[in-house]
């Protein structure tokens, strides 16, 4: 808007202007009167002007007595910017039977949200349109459409403010908050952000630390909340809790989370099918009173044979159904969320880490524990029991006994081993054990520094780093992410990067690290003053330095939340990629054995020529056929983690079976090798849950230092919380009148005017 001036007169000693004007009204009307008694005797009508002249200058110079200033101030106001955004997923189409203002009507949340901002005789859209910088968003599902814009009071304009939303509110997911940061772009002061939704955040990325970075921005996030908090009579079927895989000779078991909001009494059951037969099943009866567990264990022996024509025999689907019975199962708000569907691949044998220490510390138990229990993983911890013969102690007699069985495993996690307590014929399965069948090799520094003897002689090109001393002692100090650490999602311990950045120096300090310097080509990861954690590419593997083993730490009052997330994120990204077909020459594998409509896999290849090994500049391509028709080629580029592996990430995919095909080179024929991928449809989880999620709302809004609003006070409360952003400049600009040339210039002039008229009128 154009600037605003307001021009005052005051005095300096703070009085009031019309006393002032009034006294050198009075002060001028009596030189009039005196002046007037001289004149008596002069008939001459001009002898009035030197009369008239003298009572200007008393009255101007008893006006600079009083000390005038001429008062200037100037308003520069720049309109706020708010950004509405409009949830528009499925669960917006729900009614509410008690939802505020929308009581007893039968209209949906999104057509409440559109009556609110853009119906009545003055729209809310519109009344804001009046103060502030609007754009209007629709959130569809990971992505944001931009629906109106109306800024710099109507210069800069999509058009007219639309009557409808002109979209539907059919998105399968709700994600607040990569939509939110794609809607907001870069945050400023005086910009404001309001959100109209149920709150059933159910993707990616976490809100509330999306919320909580805005505040220290000065944007404000404003919640307004639709749908009930009562929840409606319904069963849903919340969550499943499964490994992606299960070995063929054991059981599969989970948890199903199922959300129960029917009458108190109804029967129901929950169960899991696979081709019709029943495989497990638990029946109920409904208490109303919100989630509950079900333990579910079967034989995998159970599930029926593949069908006929697959060529992957090792995948399997599931069916996992909950339903209520009797004549009160039609009680049900909807039953769009009693199913799931599950696919299960049978594995024949797990993932393999091999922890190496020289003695039992707190960081090599606490990481066999870790991997010892995930089913992914077969974990084998070997201490050196310190026998006076190495040949007899527990490293030499328990290690693996042969190079192919030490090159069947995927991972290698290297403590204080001193070289002398392993076989030279040992050492050399280590180094072929990463250079050549491109495994992973961690290595975990100590105080007694075993670990810088490996820096000498054949084991030397394992180390990432070069050793000043031994270690540094010094005051507890916390490790923090470099700028190339912050790409690496296995570094990832919060699902937001810059919270994830923030993290890394709160958590417990590490009383001790080396004192190392990075070679050439090693990429330092993390610093505790020095580099605590340094990566470098060996041949066709992959090795990571920690420069600390007190990572352990940071289980204080914590427990596995973030030790147990790094090393499980470590071991999957520095291990040997998992490959579901290993085959001599080629194999082929995915990042996950489950997947979302929706979702796109990852494809990892390894090539191998005739002799085993490794083939660092293949140019295979990959196939990703559906029910049979090829869908996509893809072109595979170069791990930069792993050299010999390749690959390449598939179009979103849909619920159904796929296949990948995989040829050598672009002119060799396809192997007849097929890895198979199942999409499963695991229910629309918009409908996992029908009430409105307040807290959520609130925590958003009190995060972010703005109000969370139910969707009746919108209207009457948000114009005037807004106003609080528009940012106003007031610029105050004072002139002097008492002190300036011209306006003494002036009371001369009119003297000497005076003077020069009494003395052509003779009376001086």
């Amino acid at each position: 808007m154009s600037p605003q001036t307001e021009t005052t007169l005051r005095f300096t000693g703070g009085y009031p202007p019309l006393p002032v004007i009034l006294l050198a009204f009075g002060l001028a009307a009596l030189m009039w009167f005196l002046y007037r008694r001289e004149l008596k005797f002069v008939g001459s009508r001009a002898a009035q002007v030197p009369a008239v002249l003298r009572s200007l200058a008393v009255f101007i110079l008893a006006l600079a007595l009083a000390g005038p200033v001429l008062r200037h101030v100037t308003t520069l106001r720049q309109l706020g910017r708010v950004v509405v955004a409009v949830d528009s997923s499925a669960s917006m189409q729900l009614t509410d039977e008690a939802a505020g203002a929308a009581a007893g009507t039968s209209k949906a949340r999104f057509q409440r949200a559109e009556d609110l901002l853009l119906k009545g005789t003055t729209p809310l859209l519109k009344k804001l349109a009046e103060t502030q910088d609007v754009e209007l968003v629709a959130l569809r599902g990971m992505n944001t459409q931009r629906l109106w814009w109306y800024r710099q009071g109507g210069k800069d304009t999509s058009g007219d403010m639309p009557a409808t939303f002109e979209l539907p509110a059919t998105s399968p997911i709700t994600n607040l908050d990569q939509t939110l940061r794609a809607a907001l772009g870069p945050a400023t002061p005086g910009t404001a952000l309001v959100v109209l939704t149920d709150g059933q955040h159910n993707s990616s990325g976490s809100p509330e630390e999306f919320s909580t970075a805005l505040k220290a921005s000065g944007t404000a996030i404003f919640t307004i909340g639709f749908g009930t908090e009562i929840p409606p009579a319904d069963l849903a079927l919340l969550a499943v809790t499964a490994p992606e895989s299960v070995f063929s000779k054991e059981n599969f078991q989970g948890r199903l989370t199922v959300n129960d909001s029917m009458p108190a009494g109804v029967p129901a059951n929950v169960r899991i099918e696979s081709q019709g037969k029943v495989l497990w099943k638990k029946d109920f009866t409904t208490d109303g009173k919100g989630e509950k567990g079900f333990d579910f264990i079967f034989p995998v022996t159970e599930l029926p044979p593949p069908a006929p024509g697959q060529r992957d025999k090792t995948l399997r689907s599931v069916n996992i159904l909950i339903s209520a019975s009797g004549d009160r199962a039609a009680l049900e708000k909807t039953r769009s969320n009693n199913a799931r569907e599950l696919s299960i691949h049978l594995l024949e044998k797990k993932r393999k880490v091999l922890i190496l220490d020289g003695r039992p510390r707190w960081e090599s138990r606490y990481i066999h524990s870790h991997f010892d229990r995930d089913e992914r993983w077969q974990a084998t911890l070997i201490f050196d029991d310190m026998a006076d013969n190495a040949a007899n102690g527990s490293l030499q007699k328990d290690f693996p006994k042969t190079r192919d069985d030490l090159l069947s495993y995927d991972l290698i996690i290297l403590g204080e081993v001193a070289l002398n307590r392993l076989k030279p014929d040992t050492l050399d399965w280590i180094i072929e054990f990463v250079e050549k069948r491109g495994g992973g090799l961690i290595m975990i520094d100590g105080q007694r520094g075993k670990l810088h003897e490996w820096s000498q002689g054949k084991t030397a090109p394992l180390i990432p780093v070069k050793f000043n001393t031994r270690s540094t002692k010094l005051a507890p100090t916390s490790l923090e992410l470099t700028s190339d650490g912050q790409r690496f999602d296995a570094l990832r311990l919060s699902d937001s990067p810059s919270a994830n950045t923030a993290l890394w120096p709160t958590l417990s300090k590490v009383n001790w690290h080396s004192n190392v310097e990075p070679l050439p080509a090693a990429i330092t990861l993390a610093k505790a003053q020095q580099p605590a954690i340094v990566f470098r590419q060996v041949g066709a593997g992959a090795v990571l330095y920690l420069g600390t083993d007190e990572l352990w730490r940071w289980r204080f009052q914590v427990a596995d939340l973030y030790h147990q997330r790094l090393w499980m994120q470590l071991g999957a990204w520095i291990a040997a990629p998992p490959f579901q077909i290993d085959q001599k020459k080629l194999s082929v594998g995915t990042d996950r054995l489950r997947y979302s409509p929706g979702e796109a896999s990852e494809i990892r290849v390894r090539v191998r020529n005739d002799k085993g090994d490794i083939i660092a500049d293949a140019q295979p391509r990959a196939y990703l056929l559906h029910d049979g028709v090829e869908v996509a080629t893809l072109q595979l580029e170069a791990d930069p983690t792993h050299i010999g592996v390749y690959r390449a990430l598939t179009p979103p995919l849909k619920a159904g079976t796929y296949e990948i095909a995989v040829a050598e080179s672009p002119s060799a024929p396809r192997s007849d090798a097929r890895l198979s991928l199942h999409v499963s449809d695991t229910g629309n989880p918009e409908w996992a849950t029908l009430t409105m999620n307040r807290a959520l709302l609130e925590t958003m809004a009190t995060n972010s230092g703005g109000r969370f609003l139910r969707e009746e006070q919108a209207a009457t409360d948000l114009p005037g919380l807004l106003q609080s952003i528009d940012g106003k400049q007031v610029i105050t600009q004072e002139t002097n009148l008492w002190s300036s040339w011209w306006w003494f210039g002036t009371a001369i002039l009119l003297l000497t005017a005076e003077w020069l008229m009494r003395k052509r009128l003779k009376l001086v």
